[in-house]
């Protein structure tokens, strides 16, 4: 079980990610899978100090795809974290296998068109689009914060995205 978390933050790594998740679950690394992050040396560098102690790799959603084979392979215990929706659908249809659940923490209200469905989470139609496909393919999207957050499902977030 080498892939032990998987996780949309755009945020991507802060001190949760590092004092909750990684305390819960194994972490010898962070695959980091955007193709926003990995074309940006500079929040390359903040997202290495931020990740501790903690080994770090940052790829692009093509690479993420070989990336994944390779962490399943391993013997270490990796998480996987994207700033988007947008990043796993394109690598699911990509051919990328990051397991059947994907945590959903923080997406923040700055993109265009969001509608805030309460505990930092906002999304777009776009973004709706997304998680339909990821659930489509049979992933079970779990959102939730913190650790001891209750988690709340995609079917109940929908349907209050469509009431808004």
């Amino acid at each position: 079980m080498p892939i032990t978390f998987v996780r949309i933050d755009d945020r991507v790594i802060h001190g949760q990610t590092v004092t909750r998740w990684a305390t819960q679950r194994p972490c010898d690394a962070i695959l980091v899978i955007s193709d926003k992050v990995a074309a940006d040396d500079l929040r390359k560098k903040v997202l290495k100090a931020a990740a501790g102690h903690l080994k770090l790799g940052v790829y692009t959603v093509q690479q993420g795809v070989a990336a994944l084979d390779k962490a399943r392979a391993s013997k270490h215990n990796f998480f996987v974290i994207s700033d988007s929706v947008e990043e796993f659908a394109a690598l699911k249809r990509a051919g990328g296998d990051f397991g059947k659940v994907l945590n959903v923490g923080n997406l923040s209200a700055t993109r265009p068109g969001t509608k805030n469905l309460g505990n930092a989470v906002c999304i777009n139609d776009e973004d709706v689009k997304c998680f339909d496909y990821l659930a489509e393919q049979g992933v079970d999207l779990q959102f939730q914060m913190i650790p001891d957050d209750g988690v709340r499902t995609w079917s109940t977030l929908k349907a209050k995205y469509q009431s808004l």
